[in-house]
C-alpha cells in the first residue's frame, strides 16, 4: 500500500512537541494545594473490606451504600442510616454517634451482623483509623461540603476509541457495544445519512483483578478480529492537587480470526489461523488531565507492532492521539480525539467500506478523527459521534480512516458503556 495524502501533515510534528510539552508540564507540576479529602488510610480500609464484589461497590451496591473512594464521603456524611434512622451513618465529629462505626466495632444500638462479614472483622489499629477520620470531619460538614477524592478527567473507559486511564472498580464488570457504519453521512435521505449500508460492530467486557487493573476481551466484525488486553492505572489525578494528572498503560494483541485472510508472502495460499501475520501487539499511554469543573485532555501516545494482517515485516506504527472533552452538564458533554500517524504510515491498513485512490492507483487515507456527545446516565455512557474511521480495535482506528473528515466526509457510530455489578 502506498500512502500518497496525509491529512495535515504539516501538524504532526507540533502535535508531537505540543504533546510532549503538555506532558512535561504535567509531570512537572507540583499541587497547588494540600489535599484535604477523605485520607488514603481510610480509603484503602474501604477497598479493602467494604467495597468488594457483592458488597458495597458498584451500581448495585448492598443497601444502596456504595463505599468506593468516589462516592464515598457523600454516601455516608449526615446521612440517615437505613436501620437506625435517628442514626446517621457518619456524624461529624463523632464516631460513637455514627452508625457506619458501630457496624463495624459491633456497637450497642445497631441491628444485624458486625461488619465486614465472616472473619475479616477490622483490626485495632483500622478502628482507631476510622474514628480518627470521623472526629476530624467538622460537626457543621455535610454532603455539600464534600469534594472529591479523585478527579476523573474521563471517566468510561474510551474516548470513542482512545484509551481513557479509567478502570473498572472491584465488584463490577464493563458490557460495551460499538458500532462505526460504512456509508458516509452525505449517502442522503435515501440511505438515512449511511444507516442502512451496514456497519463494523464490537463487543466487549471488562473485568477488574484489582481497581487498579483491567482485563478485556474484544470480538470486531471487521477479519473477525479478537483483542485481549490489560489496562494497569499507574496514577489517579486527587482533586487536592497531590496528584497533578492520571496515567495508566494498555497493552495487548489483536488477532484476526477470519478464514480467508491470505499469505502476503504466499498470496495464492490461506494463512492458517494462528499464523504469526494474524497477530498485532499494541501498547498506549493515556495521560489524562483535568482542567477545571468542565474540561479535561488527554494524550495517547502508542506503538503498533504487525498491524496490517495483509502485509508482512511492516515497519511498526507510532501514533500520537491526542483527545478533550468539554462538560455541558452533569450529564453531557461534548468531545474530540485526533489520532496522528508519526510513522509507519506507509506500512498501515486502512479500514472502511469504499476506500479512495488517487489518479495512480495509490491508496489514499487520513488520520483518525472523531467528534461527539457524551451521556451519561443511570450507569450507562452512550458515545454517539461522527468520524472517518470505521475501526474499533486498536489496530484497526490507529491505521487511519478511508474518508476526508474535513471535506465533509463522515460516518455515524456509537458506543455504549454498561456498568453491572457480578451476579454473584
Amino acid at each position: 500500500m502506498n500512502v500518497k495524502y496525509r491529512f495535515w501533515r504539516p501538524l504532526h510534528l507540533g502535535c508531537a512537541a505540543g504533546s510532549a510539552i503538555v506532558v512535561a508540564l504535567l509531570v512537572a507540576s507540583s499541587p497547588a494545594f494540600a489535599q484535604t479529602g477523605i485520607p488514603d488510610a481510610v480509603l484503602d480500609i474501604m477497598d479493602e473490606s467494604c467495597a468488594t464484589s457483592g458488597c458495597h461497590a458498584g451500581p448495585n451496591a448492598r443497601r444502596g451504600l456504595d463505599l468506593t473512594a468516589e462516592t464515598l464521603y457523600q454516601a455516608v456524611v449526615n446521612v440517615p442510616s437505613r436501620d437506625v434512622p435517628t442514626l446517621k451513618l457518619v456524624q461529624p465529629g463523632n464516631p460513637q454517634q455514627s452508625y457506619l462505626f458501630l457496624k463495624m466495632v459491633g456497637g450497642e444500638g445497631m441491628k444485624g451482623k458486625r461488619m465486614p462479614r465472616g472473619n475479616s472483622t477490622l483490626t485495632a489499629q483500622q478502628i482507631q483509623v476510622v474514628a480518627d477520620w470521623i472526629s476530624s470531619i467538622p460537626t457543621g460538614a455535610s454532603k455539600a461540603d464534600a469534594r472529591k477524592t479523585y478527579a476523573e478527567a474521563f471517566e468510561s473507559w474510551s474516548s470513542a476509541n482512545l484509551p481513557t486511564t479509567a478502570t473498572v472498580p472491584k465488584g463490577a464488570f464493563m458490557y460495551r457495544i460499538a458500532h462505526r457504519f460504512n456509508s458516509p453521512v452525505d449517502a442522503g435521505f435515501d440511505e438515512l445519512l449511511g444507516l442502512d449500508g451496514g456497519a463494523a460492530m464490537m463487543t466487549q467486557v471488562a473485568f477488574p483483578l484489582s481497581n487498579d487493573l483491567t482485563a478485556s476481551i474484544s470480538r470486531s466484525k471487521i477479519n473477525a478480529t479478537f483483542e485481549l488486553a490489560a489496562k494497569w492505572r499507574l496514577m489517579r489525578e486527587k482533586t487536592g492537587g497531590s496528584v497533578p494528572f492520571s496515567a495508566a498503560v494498555l497493552a495487548g494483541v489483536d488477532w484476526a480470526t477470519e478464514g480467508d485472510l491470505y499469505d502476503p508472502d504466499a498470496p495464492a495460499e490461506k494463512m492458517s489461523r494462528t499464523a504469526g501475520e494474524r497477530f498485532g501487539l499494541f501498547v498506549q499511554a493515556p495521560l489524562s488531565k483535568t482542567l477545571g469543573p468542565k474540561l479535561s485532555v488527554m494524550a495517547v501516545p502508542g506503538v503498533l507492532l504487525n498491524g496490517n494482517v495483509g502485509k508482512s515485516g511492516e515497519a511498526a506504527l507510532v501514533s500520537l492521539g491526542l483527545a478533550g472533552k468539554l462538560n455541558l452538564s452533569t450529564k453531557y458533554a461534548l468531545f474530540a480525539e485526533f489520532v496522528p500517524i508519526l510513522t509507519g504510515a506507509e506500512d498501515a491498513a486502512v479500514i472502511g467500506g469504499v476506500l479512495n485512490e488517487n489518479e495512480a492507483g495509490e491508496q489514499i487515507f487520513y488520520d483518525s478523527f472523531t467528534a461527539g456527545v457524551e451521556i451519561a446516565i443511570g450507569g450507562h455512557v452512550f458515545h454517539v459521534f461522527v468520524s472517518n474511521s470505521a475501526g474499533n480495535t486498536t489496530n484497526q482506528y490507529m491505521s487511519g480512516g478511508n474518508f476526508d473528515f474535513f471535506n465533509g466526509d463522515m460516518r455515524i457510530g456509537f458506543n455504549i458503556y454498561r456498568l453491572l455489578n457480578y451476579p454473584f
